[in-house]
């Protein structure tokens, strides 16, 4: 699978009226792109960080599928101009593989789908990024509260950064994700290190988003 994931942040004046209108025009025009096999428009649950207002991901059976999307007339035509700068909107926007997952949970159960977009440092040596990477992979393994789950790598990004991977779990409530994701010591006592500025391994960058949506359905597939 091949994903498009837009951080939509409206500006600090955004009313909630705002927010919805976005989340229901995004939603009500993924029926005319080409090439999307799932797609999900949200408002941004509270505690999120750099997580704008709206949340809108895209699946696509592959990275070609993407990129015929993203020349088709609708588009050009609607997406766009509902998304352009002088509207007073800023987005983050990473197209992305999902190159390791597990989507065995299935996709017919509510909850919430959470993701983290990361940049790693460029000057980071590749045997650290890739002990970073497994032991991300370490987390579905001891956290029980996950349920499908990907990691993969940006392929393209826009933005305040060049974003390089994204994380993204679900699970069947908020607490899972507060209480049981980040209070588990494979996640405070393994993997915070790579982010941690105190900490000398870290290779991550201090600038991340983190952010997530209620779902009626599983989007990992």
């Amino acid at each position: 699978m091949f994903n498009l994931l837009h951080v939509i942040d409206l500006g600090k004046e955004a009313s909630a009226d705002a927010v919805d209108r976005m989340v229901h025009l995004l939603t009500d025009e993924c029926a005319s792109l080409p090439g999307v096999v799932s797609a999900k428009a949200g408002k941004t649950l509270p505690r999120a960080l750099n997580g704008g207002h709206v949340m809108w991901r895209l699946g696509f059976p592959s990275e070609q599928d993407y990129w015929y999307c993203q020349a088709s007339s609708p588009w050009r035509s609607k997406i766009i101009p509902a998304l352009a700068p002088f509207e007073g909107i800023f987005i983050d926007s990473v197209a992305y593989r999902a190159d390791q997952s597990d989507v065995s949970a299935g996709r017919s159960r509510e909850g919430i789908w959470r993701c983290l977009v990361l940049a790693v440092d460029t000057k980071a040596p590749c045997g650290h990024v890739r002990q970073f990477e497994q032991d991300m992979l370490l987390m579905p393994k001891y956290v029980s509260s996950i349920r499908n789950w990907a990691f993969g790598h940006v392929v393209s990004s826009q933005g305040r950064r060049r974003w390089t991977h994204v994380w993204e779990q679900e699970f069947d409530d908020i607490s899972g994700l507060e209480r049981d994701y980040m209070a588990h010591p494979i996640h405070w006592g393994l993997v915070d290190g790579w982010y941690d500025p105190e900490c000398p391994q870290r290779i991550v960058d201090t600038l991340c988003i983190q952010g997530a949506i209620a779902i009626d359905e599983a989007l990992i597939s």
